[in-house]
């Protein structure tokens, strides 16, 4: 039997794209998550907060106070074996190889590139969740009745300067 969700972890010093995240994650059925804007907030919530049961965190690369890389090192160092091997899933937009193997050597389990997909970033969470016998949500369905559109010809055309009148 796979085991419940706890939490999950965004670390995300951009509000908009924090937002946005969270908003992806929601949307795939992950409702409690915990939010930092820097790695010294991530690190409370990780290493002083036992109560919050983290059990995934997605980390930027780019942090105000400590880059995610030096946040990562930091995790990977703890004290205890379940702090040390949270699974960490990376969100950039460097494209340099060397971002992606110095993140690597600290033992990541994803590396998603800006902008992010919410399949991919979704899959991604998923497939590492599943990895360590977490099984993913059901994702939210649209509420009774609500539609969605499904392609740009579902929306209708503004109206033109002389329809509008």
């Amino acid at each position: 039997m796979a085991k419940p969700l706890s939490c999950l972890l965004v670390v995300e010093d951009e509000p908009a794209i924090r937002d946005l995240i969270v908003a992806f994650l929601k949307a795939g059925g992950y409702p409690k998550i915990v939010t930092a804007g820097n790695a010294e907030e991530a690190l409370f919530y990780i290493m002083k907060d036992p109560g919050l049961r983290i059990q995934l965190a997605l980390v930027d690369i780019v942090l105000p106070n400590a880059n995610g890389l030096t946040l990562i090192r930091k995790i990977r160092e703890a004290k205890t074996i379940w702090r040390r091997n949270l699974p960490v899933i990376v969100l950039t937009g460097r494209t340099d190889t060397g971002t992606y193997k110095a993140a690597a050597r600290r033992g990541i389990q994803g590396y998603l590139m800006k902008p992010i997909s919410p399949a991919m970033l979704l899959q991604t969470v998923n497939d590492v969740l599943a990895a360590r016998g977490i099984a993913p949500p059901e994702p939210l369905k649209p509420a009774g009745g609500i539609s969605t559109f499904s392609t740009v010809e579902d929306v209708a055309p503004p109206p033109t300067l002389d329809e509008a009148g």
